[in-house]
């Protein structure tokens, strides 16, 4: 069987005003503070400051092979340029999509234009009365 019970959940830390008027009649114990992680201070290493040529440069051949490993650079590439053709089809497609018109027919049009449609054309009608 389904359980059609509802308890309420907010925000860590409020509460509504029937908790508050419990907690100050002494019927619930009051309720402990939200947790608040400490700020973030980002620390003061050399990763901090921007890398230049000679950054590079200063690095050996092992400890850049461990940075490519790091950065996987390729994986960067293959998704710009995955990126880039999905982008060129997604163009193409839009060129080549079809949009009709809004155009209005009358009762003795519409087993034609409605019915008889071709079977890749959608058609939306809007029924309405003149007057």
């Amino acid at each position: 069987m389904a359980d059609y019970h509802f308890i309420y959940k907010d925000v860590e830390g409020r509460t509504t005003q029937w908790d508050d008027i419990q907690t100050k009649l002494g019927n619930l114990p009051p309720k402990p503070a939200p947790f608040k992680p400490p700020s973030f201070t980002p620390s003061e290493d050399s990763d901090s400051k921007p890398k230049d040529q000679s950054w590079i440069d200063d690095k050996t051949e092992e400890e850049l092979e461990d940075l490519e490993d790091d950065t996987n650079l390729d994986d960067d590439r293959f998704l710009e340029e995955y990126r880039k053709k999905r982008l060129a089809e997604m163009r193409e497609v839009a060129k080549v999509a079809r949009f009709g018109s809004v155009i209005p027919i009358s009762g003795a049009d519409f087993v034609r234009e409605v019915s008889q449609a071709p079977p890749d054309v959608w058609v939306v009608v809007f029924l309405f009365k003149e007057g």
